[in-house]
């Protein structure tokens, strides 16, 4: 009788020592949730001082119109602080899909020849991407966001939604806008402030309906890009 409650007094400081010990350890992998004002400014560090990222433009119900009755319906490319962007754009032009490529380095600018695909050199003038500067995308979007709120966080995943002036989309979708027009966006942010997608709902330029959806994704974050002029 004496042995059986010894074993159970063994057995019950066991459980209790196993209790206290998972229990801090989950409290010590817990962290605290981050403000939505900590979460952009780690953010707006983390574009500041990047060099270099990958992005990739989808769309669902629509496309970002360019002058010249271009419409992007794709597009992903590589960027490089100040002046190094490549572009590989699916396009509608005359109810065609054209694939072509875009380079931009320092004050010189190609453009690909959509039938043998062969770099061409082009003035900037004749250039459809001119008024595009994706390199400004993330800087103009956080410059001016307004009524901003976490909605969910998922391990280290924070989404956020808010609004923005269609003015600071231009980097995005060039001059054809529906000026001061607030539109919806939704983004994901890692706690350590890496953005890695947002998402653009509504219109934005004439042709958008209001279930148009951009969606950009960022990745490759400061990784070496070799680049090379046809």
């Amino acid at each position: 009788m004496k042995l059986n409650k010894l074993k159970i007094y063994k057995i019950f400081l066991y459980l209790t020592f196993l209790l206290i010990f998972f229990s801090c350890s989950n409290e010590n992998n817990e962290k605290e949730s981050l403000l939505v004002e900590d979460l952009f400014n780690l953010a707006n560090l983390r574009i500041n001082d990047s060099e270099s990222f990958r992005f990739i433009l989808s769309h669902e119900n629509g496309f970002t119109s360019l002058p010249g009755d271009y419409k992007i319906s794709y597009a992903e490319g590589n960027i490089e602080k100040p002046d190094k962007l490549l572009i590989k754009a699916e396009i509608i032009s005359n109810n065609f899909l054209i694939k072509l490529s875009y380079l931009t380095m320092e004050n010189d600018y190609w453009i690909t020849n959509p039938i043998n695909f062969n770099w061409i050199k082009t003035p900037e003038e004749d250039n459809p991407f001119k008024n595009i500067k994706p390199i400004n995308i993330l800087s103009e979007i956080f410059s001016e966001i307004e009524d901003e709120s976490i909605m969910n966080v998922d391990k280290n995943l924070y989404q956020v939604e808010a609004k923005i002036n269609s003015e600071n989309l231009k980097s995005l979708v060039g001059d054809i806008i529906i000026p001061q027009n607030k539109v919806n966006v939704e983004l994901f942010i890692t706690d350590d402030g890496i953005v890695e997608r947002i998402n653009i709902y509504g219109k934005v330029q004439p042709q958008d309906s209001s279930n148009t959806i951009r969606k950009i994704k960022f990745e490759n974050w400061n990784q070496a890009i070799l680049w090379e002029k046809p």
